[in-house]
């Protein structure tokens, strides 16, 4: 059982570009294709999050420049939030992971990346943001078949969301340092088995540019 750190606990490192995993697909983001996928941004995990060794700040702040430089580009945002209601069957155990509280603003999002008019906003029930959501017909029907996927947790949603979106023949790609877990070791294992495995990782600052000639170009 992992102990709660100290309340002065320096936060881990988010992983640079010489930090990342070696590519094995050889995609490229194509605008055209793209959409920014926002997995669990809400507050209750955020907190969770600032209680463990994560770089929160970091992460809000990649996330929403992506939001912003994906919006400037006309490439939808799409936000998958997680929820505290138990599944009529009673299943939906947490695998040790943690619960949303009950209420009302459970499913909060940090407000510098809150959803926007045009943004498209589904409920998850788990890990996966594809499993008993729309996320795939949505994605079909914007024509995007390449999710940029950002937020929480690394080594369960973001990991699994790539997963399911390779075997639908997509091409997940997850930003590294827009993506976070309590632990510096659940963050790279995530990253070194997506890599390995079903998708591509890149930088905040490389999927932004590629979403700013697309704004450069007239769109």
């Amino acid at each position: 059982m992992r102990m709660p750190p100290p309340s002065d606990m320096i936060p881990y490192v988010m992983p640079g570009p010489a930090a990342l995993p070696p590519d094995r697909t050889g995609w490229s983001i194509d605008p055209c294709r793209a959409a920014l996928v926002v997995l669990n941004a809400q507050n209750h995990f955020l907190h969770v999050l600032r209680e463990s060794s994560a770089p929160v700040g970091e992460l809000l702040a990649g996330v929403g420049r992506l939001a912003e430089s994906a919006r400037a580009a006309d490439i939808p945002v799409l936000y998958t939030l997680k929820t505290a209601e138990p599944e009529p069957d009673g299943r939906g155990t947490s695998f040790g992971h943690p619960r949303l509280p009950g209420g009302e603003d459970s499913r909060d999002i940090f407000d510098v990346i809150r959803p926007q008019v045009g943004d498209s906003v589904l409920v998850a029930k788990r890990f996966s943001a594809f499993a008993g959501t729309r996320l795939r017909r949505r994605l079909a029907e914007l024509g995007r078949d390449q999710p940029v996927i950002v937020g929480v947790f690394a080594r369960t949603q973001v990991l699994l969301t790539a997963a399911d979106a390779w075997m639908q023949d997509m091409e997940p790609f997850v930003v590294a340092d827009a993506v976070a877990d309590r632990a510096p070791e659940d963050h790279r294992m995530a990253l070194d088995w997506i890599a390995a495995t079903c998708g591509a990782v890149r930088t905040v600052r490389g999927v932004v540019d590629v979403f700013g000639e697309r704004v450069s170009q007239g769109r």
